[in-house]
């Protein structure tokens, strides 16, 4: 296969011949965008041209391959088999619908990314949690909640389209886990009648919150609920191929007429005839190139030393990871056919302040200064993944969140989100001894115990470093911040909580806690920016999922779902609940399948 940056797309679109706007890609997704032309005769400019402007190099397509085997023919072929492939898979063959899905992991190793699932209105959820008293979730309301969110910067409806259908959806994508399976899957933030650990709120302001989130870190993990999906699929007659990563788009005249992959075991290009492709390959986090082009809100705004980075691991993406997942394979394809890009892509915590080190420990209940003593931000703003947007903009220096000796009553009060879920008494009980660890330390009693993992699976919080004095002055010495700003600081914010406003940054009454009953309390952590858990979105589709051309108008039997989906989150990753990534994900695939097979008739 030629390298990409030695074609031209002149040279490609004349050489695909019938194949039309073809396409050859590399790895796991990406983003899309109109292409550049020439101004003199309206075609799409050469790679040198692109080069000289600046132009990414992914945007350019690569030839088709020359030799490849004949795969046969489909009426649609679905690349990923992620929640949103394997779900539209499953849909177009119990449609009675021809299909195959593709799938660049290997199957004896394949595994599903991501174990929380939020489930309103599902019957799994009181399968889970008999006993827990689970409200159900107007529709209406949420999408209107969730527009207000994003600003509603998002394709109304498509994502109206996921309120309406998620419950049914959810339960659909659960139908065969075993009794077996539900006593090994747990029930996130609602807490039990019993249970005097959590303050759940609803709302914080205009925002509401909305509980509801199925926990599959057990045995029965999300791998295994997708793999009856995949069973329930090839028994309505799907097939699957692993190992094999779909890279270019065939189109004739204008429309999907197949599509290309790689089979990686024998390094063989298969050819698939089909009138429909599904794109739902997860994304372009680990693809660099595409990072740097889609999201400059990020890029453009790092300082030195800062650089993209896992969030799983918080390091450097290591080593070559071009044949990894997560490439913008999927939209790659979809952009190099004429697929229009959103202009703006959300990530997952790209923008997430993590204070003082970590999402699971974020303490939004705290005071949050800088080293000059002083408040910066609204630190229990609503939507967590929105709190750390003014950090962006700030030199990259330590955070202290700062609590009084109440705190773990404080920390309680809670709203269903990302990384901020129902504290547990394991979870509380964990707070109340770094609390007493960190003021032993400063009266001198501390004794290292014996070192042992007490969190266990799915703990909210880890241990952070925890300081303690008896006095302001002194708490302000031991973390390094202006001693006569901070208690003038902290002198405001007691005045701005008795009075249940804050005059500074417009923190909710109900979120004011004060900070002055000694001992005090603080940890700190500097905020670094460029780490991403995933990219939330790329190409623009209409309400059905089709995705849009030049024009925006519908590219015939072109779809796109999960992650490869644009203008489902707005600007920024968001969660009003926990868990909603791979919700929409599961009810968006079965309906992009319910989509799909009515176009095919």
């Amino acid at each position: 296969m030629s390298n990409a940056t030695e074609l031209t797309r002149r040279n490609f679109l004349q050489g695909a011949g019938v194949l039309g706007a073809g396409v050859l890609g590399a790895a796991a997704l990406a983003g899309c965008a109109p292409q550049a032309k020439t101004a003199a005769t309206d075609e799409p400019a050469d790679t040198e041209a692109l080069a000289e402007t600046g132009e990414a190099t992914w945007r350019t397509a690569p030839e088709p391959p020359a030799e490849f085997e004949e795969a046969g023919t489909y009426d649609a072929v679905v690349v990923g088999h992620g929640y949103a492939g394997v779900c539209a898979a499953r849909e177009l063959a119990e449609r009675g619908k021809k299909v195959v899905l593709l799938e660049t992991q290997a199957e004896d190793t394949y595994a599903a990314c991501g174990n929380q699932s939020a489930a309103h209105n599902s019957q799994i959820l009181h399968r889970v949690n008999p006993t827990a008293d689970i409200p159900d979730v107007d529709p209406v309301e949420f999408f209107q909640n969730w527009a207000i969110i994003t600003g509603n910067q998002i394709n109304q409806s498509l994502v109206m389209r996921y309120c309406q259908n998620m419950g049914a959806n959810i339960d659909k994508y659960y139908d065969r886990v075993t009794d077996e399976d539900i006593a090994t899957m747990a029930h996130m933030d609602t807490p039990s009648p019993e249970d005097d650990y959590s303050t759940m709120m609803d709302a914080i302001g205009p925002i509401k919150f909305f509980s509801g989130t199925v926990d599959c870190y057990g045995e029965c993990s999300q791998t295994k609920v997708q793999g009856y999906n995949r069973e329930a699929a090839k028994e309505a007659g799907a097939e699957f191929l692993f190992n094999t990563r779909g890279e270019q788009l065939i189109m004739e005249n204008g429309a999907v007429a197949g599509i290309y992959a790689l089979d990686k075991a024998t390094n063989t290009y298969l050819k698939f005839n089909c009138k429909a492709v599904v794109v739902a390959t997860g994304g372009f986090a680990y693809n660099e190139e595409m990072l740097n082009d889609l999201i400059p809100e990020i890029s453009d705004n790092m300082v030195e030393g800062e650089v993209w980075k896992d969030a799983h691991q918080n390091v450097r993406f290591e080593g070559d990871v071009s044949g990894m997942q997560y490439q913008g394979d999927g939209i790659k394809m979809a952009y190099w056919a004429g697929g229009r890009l959103e202009p703006f892509i959300p990530g997952m915590n790209s923008k997430f302040i993590a204070s003082p080190s970590m999402m699971n420990y974020t303490l939004p209940q705290a005071v949050w200064v800088r080293p000059d003593g002083k408040r910066f931000c609204n630190e229990f703003y609503p939507v967590a993944e929105q709190r750390g947007t003014m950090s962006v903009y700030l030199p990259r220096e330590p955070v202290t969140c700062v609590f009084d000796n109440n705190f773990v009553e404080y920390r309680k009060y809670t709203v269903s989100q990302h990384g901020f879920t129902s504290p547990s008494a394991m979870n509380m009980d964990s707070m109340a001894q770094d609390m007493e660890v960190a003021r032993q330390k400063f009266e001198g009693t501390y004794v290292e115990p014996e070192q042992t993992d007490d969190m266990g699976p799915g703990a909210m919080f880890s241990h952070p470093e925890i300081v303690c004095a008896d006095t302001l002055e002194g708490l302000a010495e031991l973390v390094g911040i202006d001693p006569v700003e901070f208690v003038a600081q902290i002198e405001r914010w007691n005045g701005y909580c008795k009075n249940g406003r804050d005059e500074e940054f417009g923190r909710a009454a109900e979120v004011l806690f004060p900070v002055e009953e000694g001992p005090f309390y603080a940890c700190s952590g500097t905020t670094e920016f460029g780490e991403i858990m995933c990219t939330c979105g790329g190409l623009i589709t209409d309400g059905e999922q089709n995705v849009l051309g030049a024009d925006f108008k519908p590219i015939p039997g072109l779809y796109a779902s999960g992650n490869d989906c644009g203008r489902r989150f707005g600007y920024e990753y968001i969660t009003p609940t926990s868990g909603v990534s791979l919700q929409m994900a599961i009810t968006l695939g079965f309906e992009c399948g319910k989509s799909v097979a009515e176009f095919l008739g």
